[in-house]
C-alpha cells in the first residue's frame, strides 16, 4: 500500500509540475501576443510617419514651385515698372515740348 501512496504522490507532483508548466506557457503565449500587437502598432505608427513625411515633401515641392513663380512674376513686374517709368518720362518730355509749342502761339 505504501508503494501505491508513493506512486500517487509522484503522480500528484507531476500533475502540479505539468500545471505550473501549462500556466507558464499560457503566460508566455499572452506575453508573445502582446509583443506582436505592440510591433503591429509600431509598424502602423511608422507607416503614418512615412506618409506624413511624404506629404510634407510634396507640400515643400509645391511651395518651392510657388516661390519660383512668385519670383518670376516679381521680375516681370519690375521690368514692367521700368517700362512704365520710361514711358512716363517720355510723356513728360512730350508734354513739356507741347507746352513750349502751345506757348509759342499768340492769341
Amino acid at each position: 500500500m505504501q508503494g501505491i501512496n508513493e506512486i500517487t504522490e509522484v503522480i500528484t507532483s507531476v500533475n502540479d509540475i505539468v500545471g505550473t508548466i501549462a500556466t507558464a506557457v499560457e503566460e508566455q503565449s499572452a506575453a508573445t501576443q502582446e509583443i506582436a500587437n505592440n510591433i503591429t502598432q509600431v509598424s502602423q505608427g511608422i507607416q503614418e510617419v512615412n506618409e506624413n513625411v511624404n506629404q510634407s515633401s510634396t507640400v515643400a515641392a509645391e511651395i518651392t514651385s510657388d516661390i519660383a513663380v512668385v519670383n518670376q512674376s516679381s521680375g516681370e513686374i519690375a521690368s514692367s515698372s521700368d517700362q512704365v517709368k520710361i514711358s512716363a518720362d517720355a510723356l513728360k518730355t512730350m508734354a513739356a515740348e507741347l507746352n513750349t509749342i502751345v506757348g509759342s502761339f499768340k492769341v
